[in-house]
């Protein structure tokens, strides 16, 4: 069954929430300043807790007697926090204030946070805090001086009442209009990693050279992943040695620590990944390399390391990040951490972890529409719902909304990798090269994400033309990610029915997950292989599972091309499989 869909034909998942919401314009910098403290308000001279600071002179006179000179931004910075004392203030809200007309990374902005610590000294952790992927907040004790005091509780709830009274004349003006109630939106941002400088054991110019180059390689691959945001060299090496308090003050929520030794002409490096929040230590690797080699150490050992760390559904970081959901109860997780516990769900490919999958992934995009990702998994999971047993109008449906889901994945998302390639499904059927530039893309944004790439290679069944390049992705995949889940085998299995492998694509099938458009696969390949009582046997027990399976059904399933279609439709024939 073959779909004609144009992109602007689908109306996606997010229009419904493009209507007109409720407040849906709702910003705090809208909020008058008769209910805000702004910064304007302060004096220069402050007083924070034992700390006294002059913000026209940048002067910061700590409980030691020092005296240390902020930057005019970073003075700046401390003047937003304060007049907000006591409650969080976002990046993006510190960003704007202070650098209204330049685009600067979050790095530079952490550079200010640590500044500041560091002048007010042994205070600096408890009056400045920070909270992981979102801000800072400014905390301290009632103290003498001349700056404008932080609210009263009696004045906040007076600022609260006339919020509200704001914001319920603009729901009295919205009135009559359509509107659509949504959740909440939660803003989804990556998991941020710092990678410290890796300590040279061995004395010496040239190892000291190599664990600089090597921690600059880990950091420049890492980085890009879309879904990590990693701290830049210069910011993560101004502060030494690795620790997980470093760490967290760097606002990180992992950090990656490494070292270096010679020993008998053998190179070792040693890599470690730790929690900034426990200090737990989650994963660690040893690459050795001769001394002969050391550019080729240098490159072996970053892919290694990056492979396993980046692959976004399945490696450590994602594990940990997992882990620490799975504690806290489903009711209390934030989009992201659901979003994980929903790629767990679909890793066993079972119908019931599916619909519970989708389930969740429908959740996840109602709290957070502008995450693509998750858009990009719940059109992967709807495809994978779709059972024989089905009737034609169910699967019309869930093909559509899958499709929608991938769009709606693009739209938000349009250099998301998985993204790109889900959507390339909308659009293969008008514009089929169009979506095969769409899934080389998606293989250029993702050079050392395993998982992506893994998932890319079943490409090659939709455009044979990718045959080639798949092989080269599955391959990858499996290099970088030692650690692999069993689905990387029914890819790489795909791809070998393309070029004509079958008895190795018997033995990839015979190692991926328990699924029915794998069990199809296997038979397929088994027949082609020239094994036809096995073929025929293992069909034999599909049928008693799934009596309604088809070679038509198998192919839509899969989205194959034509010409991969009659591949396994030729297999699957030899083993007796009907129309």
């Amino acid at each position: 069954m073959q779909m004609s869909l144009r992109l602007d034909d689908v109306p996606g998942p997010g229009a419904a929430a493009a209507k007109a919401r409720l407040f849906g314009w709702w910003r705090p910098e809208f909020a008058p300043k008769l209910f805000r403290n702004s910064p304007d308000t302060i004096e220069n001279l402050l007083q924070i807790g034992a700390v006294r600071v002059n913000l026209r002179t940048g002067e910061v006179h700590a409980t030691d007697g020092s005296v240390t000179v902020l930057r005019p931004k970073t003075a700046a910075i401390l003047g937003v926090l304060f007049a907000r004392a006591g409650e969080l203030v976002t990046k993006d809200e510190l960003l704007d204030k202070v650098w209204p007309q330049t685009s600067i990374d979050e790095d530079g902005l952490v550079q200010c946070i640590g500044e500041i610590r560091r002048a007010f000294g042994e205070d600096g952790k408890s009056l400045l805090r920070t909270h992981a992927k979102r801000g800072y907040s400014l905390h301290f004790p009632q103290g003498s001086g001349e700056p404008v005091a932080p609210p009263t509780k009696r004045r906040r709830l007076w600022q609260l009442g006339a919020i509200l009274t704001v914001v319920l004349l603009a729901a009295l003006a919205l009135a009559g209009r359509e509107a659509v109630w949504a959740p909440p939106r939660a803003n989804v941002e990556p998991q941020v990693v710092a990678v410290f400088p890796f300590e040279a054991l061995t004395g010496g110019t040239r190892w000291d050279r190599l664990s600089r180059a090597l921690t600059q390689d880990i950091i420049a691959d890492l980085a890009q992943n879309s879904w990590l945001h990693v701290l830049a060299d210069a910011t993560t090496r101004s502060y030494g040695a690795a620790s997980p308090a470093a760490a967290a003050e760097l606002g990180a929520d992992y950090f990656v620590s490494g070292s270096l030794q010679v020993e008998s002409g053998v190179v070792q490096v040693n890599a470690d990944l730790i929690s900034a929040e426990t200090g737990r230590q989650l994963w660690s690797k040893r690459i050795e390399g001769p001394v002969s080699d050391l550019l080729g150490l240098q490159r072996s050992a970053s892919n290694a390391l990056v492979g396993e760390l980046a692959a976004q559904w399945n490696g450590p970081i994602a594990e940990a990040t997992r882990a620490t959901a799975r504690q806290r109860g489903i009711d209390n997780l934030d989009a992201y951490e659901l979003y994980l516990l929903a790629c767990d769900k679909v890793a066993s490919y079972t119908q019931e972890d599916l619909a519970e999958a989708v389930g969740m992934y429908r959740r996840v995009v109602a709290m957070a529409p502008e995450f693509g990702e998750a858009w990009a998994q719940l059109s992967l999971t709807i495809y994978n719902s779709v059972t024989p047993n089905m009737s034609e109008g169910e699967m019309e449906r869930m093909w559509q909304e899958g499709h929608a889901a991938a769009l709606e994945a693009y739209r938000v998302s349009p250099e998301n990798p998985h993204a790109i390639a889900q959507a390339a499904n909308a659009v293969r059927w008008d514009d089929p090269e169009q979506a095969e530039r769409m899934v080389r893309r998606a293989a250029e944004l993702a050079p050392n994400n395993a998982d992506i790439l893994a998932y890319l290679a079943f490409r090659a069944t939709h455009y044979p033309a990718l045959a080639e390049e798949a092989e080269g992705w599955i391959a990858r995949a499996f290099e970088l990610n030692p650690r692999h889940p069993d689905w990387y085998h029914w890819n790489r299995g795909a791809v070998l029915m393309v070029v004509g492998r079958y008895s190795e694509a018997v033995q990839a099938f015979a190692l991926a997950p328990d699924h029915i458009e794998v069990k199809a696969d296997r038979i397929a390949a088994l027949a082609l292989a020239g094994d036809i009582p096995a073929a025929r046997r293992a069909l034999s027990e599909l049928m008693v599972e799934a009596p309604q399976f088809s070679i038509s059904f198998h192919k839509n399933a899969a989205g194959f091309a034509d010409e991969v279609g009659e591949i396994f439709a030729r297999g699957l024939r030899l083993a007796g499989a009907a129309s």
